[in-house]
């Protein structure tokens, strides 16, 4: 092909002397002062001669520079700073959260072998932040065939991150095919309670307890969840009938954690989530008796869907002679009561609650939620009296 070039480019080359010969016709060249008028044909065979000049000149030049190794350095010395200046916009792009503009910068750039994990882990972030399956599918193919040794990393992050995108089914199918460790064991069951997957749970935390999944710093955000997770699935293990059975989730709690409000707020809600909210109320009021916690107490008054509330508003009463002064008590219990049709004794217990507020401590942010809350209330028992 391309002796084909070369012969073309002879018979156009005769054809284009032919024609200058009958008519040579001229160039001239103004610059300034000076100027340059010759025929064409010497134009061009003066053009071909510097051509040729330039290129021996630069041909010497290179091959001098080759033989003293200042080429190669310069080469290589242009790929380091290329390569140190992408992974500089990589890493400005990662530290605001722009994944395109991460994976973008690292695309097509020659990788050293110590970083295919980080550009395959940018790469699928940004798939999986752009919800792409398909490229990200087809990076996973290409590091199993290129790094099969950088996989199983690579995989337990993009599980976590789908997870943390809401995408928990796609992360538990990930996770079922990936080798044991520590952060596929706490993965594994972080999805298992994001899915209420509570029997796969308790077959599973078995894994959890022998990789150390709870005493790791990488899922010290999720303990609460973790934990909640196990006690709900030791309420339903055992049961058939699938109703869940609070204290035998609560022996199986550490003495730490059945103290803890965020874990037994989230076990509340897996409850009533599940159907179960008089085990939730009577959950919380177990705990209450020992352990007075704010947060457990506004999550009381939220649990008033499920009737009869006879037996919980007594419950209620009775710790609130115990805790007369509590602003917190008082609007749970005002909650239950209007669940009950009971709203003048409900507004009587929202007026104590502010009443309690105005007499307390100096104004703060949680007194001021909290006077919010008191307000709803008593505009939901307005709207109740103008129907």
């Amino acid at each position: 092909m391309r002796w084909l070039w070369v012969l073309l480019a002879a018979i156009a080359g005769a054809l284009a002397g032919a024609t200058l010969l009958q008519d040579p016709g001229y160039v001239m060249v103004r610059a300034g002062d000076l100027v340059f008028e010759s025929s064409i044909a010497a134009a061009v065979l003066t053009l071909l001669l510097i051509s040729t000049a330039a290129f021996s000149l630069s041909f010497v030049v290179r091959r001098a520079l080759q033989s003293l190794g200042l080429l190669g350095k310069w080469r290589v010395a242009r790929q380091q700073s290329r390569t140190i200046g992408s992974w500089r916009r990589a890493a400005l792009a990662v530290a605001a959260g722009d994944w395109r503009t991460a994976a973008q910068a690292l695309d097509g750039l020659s990788i050293e072998p110590n970083r295919q994990l980080d550009r395959a882990l940018i790469t699928a972030r940004h798939f999986v932040q752009s919800d792409d399956p398909q490229s990200l599918t087809a990076l996973v193919d290409q590091i199993s065939a290129e790094h099969p040794h950088l996989l199983a990393e690579l995989q337990v992050s993009i599980a976590r991150w789908q997870i943390e995108a809401g995408a928990v089914m796609d992360a538990f199918d990930r996770l079922s095919n990936l080798p044991p460790s520590t952060q596929w064991a706490g993965l594994y069951a972080w999805s298992c309670v994001s899915l209420h997957r509570w029997k796969v749970l308790a077959v599973h935390w078995q894994q959890v307890e022998k990789y150390g999944v709870l005493k790791s710093e990488i899922f010290r955000p999720q303990m609460a969840m973790l934990r909640a997770g196990k006690a709900m699935a030791d309420s339903v293990v055992g049961h058939p009938s699938g109703k869940a059975n609070w204290q035998d989730g609560l022996k199986g709690l550490p003495k730490r954690w059945r103290t803890d409000s965020n874990t037994l707020d989230l076990w509340a809600t897996f409850l009533v989530q599940a159907g179960g909210e008089v085990q939730a109320r009577e959950l919380v009021l177990h705990v209450l008796t020992t352990s007075w916690q704010p947060a457990l107490i506004r999550r009381l008054g939220l649990l008033c869907t499920t009737k009869p509330l006879a037996t919980v508003i007594e419950q209620v009463t009775a710790l609130l002679k115990k805790h007369p002064e509590d602003a917190e008590l008082l609007l749970a219990l005002a909650r239950l009561l209007r669940a009950d049709n009971q709203p003048n004794e409900a507004r009587r217990h929202l007026m104590a609650a502010g009443n309690c507020l105005q007499t307390g401590p100096g104004p703060s942010e949680e007194t001021e939620a909290l006077r919010q809350l008191i307000a709803g209330e008593l505009g939901q028992l307005a709207l109740l009296n103008a129907r």
